[in-house]
C-alpha cells in the first residue's frame, strides 16, 4: 500500500534542488536553452549537464541541438516528465495542506524572533 510520502522513481529525481528547478522551469516554459538555464540557475556547464543527463536518462527531458548561425542546445520537457512533475506537485500540495495553520504561525513567529 502506498502512503502519502511514497514517490515514483521519476519523482525521486526531483528531490535534488537543481533538478527540481530545471524541471520546474521546463514545466512552465516547455523548452529552454542550455545557456539560459545555466544563467537562470547559476550552475556551471558541467553541473547543469550532469543534472540534465539524469533527467534525460529518466525520460523526463530531452535535448536537441539546433544549428543556426551558432550551435544551440535546447532542453525540452517530455510528456512523461510533465506528467511526473504534475503528479509530484499534487502530492506536495496534499502534504502541505495537512500541516495545521497553528504550527505554521508558531514556526513563523520563531523565525521572526530570531531575526530581531
Amino acid at each position: 500500500m502506498k502512503g502519502p510520502l511514497d514517490v515514483s522513481e521519476e519523482e525521486k529525481l526531483f528531490q535534488a534542488q537543481p533538478r527540481f528547478s530545471i524541471i520546474y522551469l521546463l514545466f512552465l516554459e516547455r523548452r529552454v536553452g542550455f545557456v539560459e538555464l545555466q544563467h537562470l540557475l547559476g550552475l556551471t556547464p558541467g553541473n547543469l549537464g550532469h543534472h540534465i543527463g539524469m533527467l534525460e536518462r529518466g525520460g523526463l527531458v530531452r535535448t536537441r541541438r539546433i544549428i543556426s548561425w551558432k550551435p544551440l542546445v535546447m532542453v525540452e520537457i517530455t510528456p512523461k516528465g510533465a506528467d511526473a512533475f504534475r503528479s509530484y506537485v499534487v502530492k506536495l500540495r496534499g502534504l502541505l495542506e495537512q500541516i495545521p495553520d497553528g504550527l505554521l504561525r508558531e514556526q513563523q513567529g520563531r523565525i521572526l524572533a530570531e531575526e530581531k
